[in-house]
């Protein structure tokens, strides 16, 4: 692990430390990191993801936002991510939009540059127009958004907006989903507890 990439993580954290969550008021601390008891690949690794096409478009109205700094960190270390899906996401358990339309980095957890069981953390890319549909996972969830124009919906229920800065927190097995409009979306996502990302119920 790079000196660049442990900063970035670091600063991620300490930027979801001096937040509340939007909706529950809760303050989220870096849990523990935890030794990996069970060695898994849950991604699927590759640099030719659709998505990638928005991450410089991503990167630019992010440098704009609260989280500019955070932003800039992350187009630093560009050349020491691993970009990749879900491994358990393919034609027959979701859509070609999503597919199409999302992509993450992992930097620590299972089968990331910092191996461990807890946090599993990294940033999230989604397109412009694209919808990451209702799912739900046993692991607590935060994410803290980087980019303006995306939406969240909790439980099913009603859309709401969200803004650079803002800190959502999914509880376990809390439906949520996530759409954006006219702009990709980049956001920091960690599991704040162990979980297996092949059990994703979507």
């Amino acid at each position: 692990m790079s000196e660049r990439l442990e900063q970035l993580i670091d600063m991620a954290w300490q930027a979801v430390e001096a937040r509340v969550d939007i909706t529950g008021k809760r303050r989220i601390r870096r849990p523990p990191t935890e030794a990996l008891r069970n060695p898994r690949i849950e991604s699927r690794f590759g640099d030719d993801f659709a998505a990638l096409a928005e991450l410089e478009r991503a990167l630019e109205i992010a440098a704009d936002g609260e989280l500019a700094q955070l932003a800039q960190g992350v187009a630093s270390a560009l050349g020491e991510f691993r970009w990749s899906q879900n491994a358990s996401y393919t034609e027959d358990t979701v859509s070609r939009e999503l597919l199409d339309g999302y992509t993450y980095a992992p930097l620590t957890g299972p089968d990331s540059p910092i191996r461990c069981e807890v946090p599993l953390a990294g940033f999230l890319l989604m397109t412009a127009h694209s919808h990451y549909r209702d799912h739900r996972h046993e692991a607590r969830e935060i994410y803290l958004v980087l980019t303006p124009g995306s939406c969240w919906s909790l439980d099913s229920g009603d859309w709401f907006d969200v803004k650079p800065g803002d800190l959502i927190f999914h509880d376990s097995w809390q439906m949520h989903a996530m759409r954006t409009a006219d702009e990709p979306l980049l956001a920091f996502a960690a599991w704040i507890e162990s979980g297996d990302r092949n059990s994703i119920e979507i």
